[in-house]
């Protein structure tokens, strides 16, 4: 843990003058990916391949329903023996344990976009709708994407939530109407605890590999994480959105040797030479779960909106291969239904 200590003091250091003490994804007015030598893709080259590639050309949305099941009924204070973890769609997961429910990346709404009427839709319903979520005590958001973080689910969360955020984000949040006392702002390795009616739930930012930007002039302005849930008898890792490096995957798992439940993105990855340097494909998703040492994993961000080249089936189907290749049992990495709650106990 002396990773998190070292953090922390960098974070002081950073309030001040600039100099060789800052971390090195830090930069002058933003963020960059210190074990990346690619730089993301901008606004104008996705609308290029988007539109004149035609890596988009060989698919259908319509012709794929994702998985949808009926979800269970969710208890008001997520209190259990075991970990119940529902896959609300996309990035959206609800966990809850110990009397503690912790949302990941809430958008519940129809599109991934800046208005309502345009932009990326749905195409499966979310697991649950916000009437029908229990009190939300914490959400962690992994970057500022609109699939990510959606604003008007987050309007409708209620008063008692409390946002855990990477830095440069916080001041979004408070333009939406959440009260400043209620958005922790961090860097990677930063750690908070969190009490809920005697519960505790221990919560670290981490690395990814990815940028942020919500707008022309916004690129990099904030950081990108993912976050680590430590109970006493249960840990989440939730990967966000991220590209691969054999760096920093390691180092989280080095750091945190008894993660239960990894939740990795294995969505909007095609395509490969304009994805791959933010978003990993099934076998580098494979590669993360064995890098962190989950015990087991969940693939996320697929299935949701069409954000990418590849079907939309494709994703599930390109992950059981790559966990059969690299050998691991046919449990260990799977996808949700929509909806579906799984339970999980530290072995």
């Amino acid at each position: 843990m002396n990773r998190i200590l070292v953090a922390v003091v960098s974070a002081v250091l950073i309030s001040g003058a600039w100099g060789e003490e800052q971390p090195a994804h830090h930069e002058r007015g933003g963020f960059v990916n210190p074990y990346s030598e690619h730089t993301p893709p901008g606004l104008s080259s996705f609308l290029r391949a988007r539109f004149f590639s035609g890596d988009w050309a060989a698919y259908d949305p319509v012709e794929y329903q994702t998985p949808v099941q009926e979800p269970e009924p969710v208890t008001a204070d997520g209190a259990s023996d075991n970990a119940a973890v529902t896959w609300l769609g996309h990035s959206t997961v609800l966990i809850q344990h110990q009397g503690l429910n912790v949302l990941t990346d809430p958008i519940l709404t129809k599109r991934a976009s800046p208005v309502a009427f345009a932009g990326p839709k749905r195409i499966s319903p979310p697991g649950l709708s916000v009437a029908q979520l229990p009190r939300i005590d914490v959400v962690v958001i992994s970057h500022d994407h609109y699939d990510h973080l959606d604003f008007r689910t987050v309007r409708q969360l209620g008063p008692s939530t409390r946002y855990f955020v990477p830095l440069g984000l916080k001041r979004s949040l408070l333009k939406q109407g959440v009260d400043a006392d209620r958005v922790i702002e961090m860097d990677w390795w930063d750690a908070q605890a969190v009490e809920v009616g005697g519960r505790s739930l221990r919560i670290v930012a981490t690395p990814s590999q990815h940028f942020s930007g919500r707008g022309a002039f916004d690129r990099n302005r904030s950081l990108w994480a993912s976050w680590v849930l430590e109970w006493g008898d249960f840990t989440a890792w939730f990967g966000g959105d991220t590209g691969y490096n054999n760096v920093q995957f390691a180092e989280i798992g080095q750091t945190f040797p008894d993660i239960d439940l990894g939740i990795i993105p294995i969505g909007a990855y095609a395509p490969s030479w304009f994805m791959r340097p933010v978003h990993v494909d099934p076998s580098e998703a494979v590669l993360i779960h064995r890098d962190i040492g989950a015990t087991r994993s969940m693939g996320v961000h697929w299935g949701t909106f069409m954000l990418a080249a590849e079907p939309v089936d494709e994703p599930p189907r390109r992950l059981a291969e790559a966990v059969l290749a690299a050998g691991l049992s046919s449990q260990a990495f799977t996808t949700y239904a929509v909806g579906e709650t799984r339970r999980y106990r530290r072995e």
